[in-house]
């Protein structure tokens, strides 16, 4: 893509963007489309909050059990041992 092509598909992206916030900002179905989005919005955010959680839960359980098994197979080589000497 040369220089020329760069600088007109930037200048379309600038002008799709301004129109989508003008039609947003300054029209009444552009207030009406925010009033219903936002809520929309709020409920990703929650979803999202809550997704995170459930991600670290399984972060502590992942990390419990790798514990768990580090100290089985510490106990066991211990067991091994005194069971040779």
């Amino acid at each position: 893509m040369n220089q020329n092509a760069k600088v007109a598909a930037g200048a379309v992206a600038g002008a799709l963007i301004g129109a989508a916030a003008a039609y947003l900002f300054l029209t009444e179905h552009g207030r009406g489309f925010r009033d219903r989005l936002e809520p929309m919005v709020d409920d990703l955010r929650q979803e999202f909050q809550r997704f995170q959680r459930t991600i670290e839960k399984v972060g502590e359980m992942a990390n419990e059990g790798a514990r768990v098994v580090s100290e089985f197979k510490a106990a066991r080589a211990g067991a091994f041992e005194g069971s040779t000497h």
